[in-house]
């Protein structure tokens, strides 16, 4: 299969289209009116989703509840700090979400995953730290690019974020999967 059938599908698409609408009311608006169309278009894209493939994974809710959360918090207090301080927010959340997961067997991430990526359940949990840690560096990186740039560059920074971060999840899964494949005669989760 080729990467861009693979990797560059409708999923994608409605992760990356509300940072665009983001980027272009913020170049034309403003970060406060920006963070009204993002909280918008988030919850568009994620009703679109939902008719498209009658269900709604997890982390696009979660997306959309912390959008909600600290862009209404933006709107309502008229401070940039809380839509600056999401995807710190996000991304440690889902550190933590998966150091708990770590704990369950199978893991989280093996849940997740089910039917795409099969790995030894050695495997598992290094790919589960590997995305950890992976998170926990997006969370470092916005929290400096906030705090050091101007608004316009970190609207700019957060909407590169997105398709980044997914292809290095993409390549952090490869690499280890390279490593730690299970065949695929033994499927079942670990």
């Amino acid at each position: 299969m080729v990467f861009a059938k693979r990797y560059l599908n409708r999923h994608i698409l409605f992760e990356v289209a509300p940072g665009i609408v983001f980027l272009i009311a913020n170049y034309g608006y403003g970060l406060i009116p920006a963070t009204l169309a993002v909280i918008i278009a988030t919850i568009v894209f994620t009703v679109l989703g939902f008719i498209l493939e009658r269900r709604i994974p997890v982390f696009p809710l979660v997306t959309v509840l912390l959008v909600l959360i600290l862009g209404g918090a933006t709107l309502i207090y008229q401070d940039e700090f809380f839509i600056k301080i999401k995807p710190t927010v996000g991304s440690i959340l889902f550190a933590a979400i998966l150091c708990f997961g770590l704990l369950l067997r199978p893991n989280l991430l093996a849940r997740a995953l089910e039917g795409q990526v099969y790995l030894t359940d050695h495997g598992w949990k290094i790919l589960t730290i590997r995305w950890i840690v992976f998170a926990l560096l997006l969370a470092m990186l916005n929290e400096i690019i906030w705090r050091t740039q101007n608004t316009d560059t970190w609207v700019a920074f957060k909407v590169a974020l997105t398709p980044i971060s997914i292809i290095g999840y993409i390549a952090i899964t490869r690499l280890t999967a390279s490593s730690y494949w299970q065949d695929t005669e033994d499927t079942s989760l670990p």
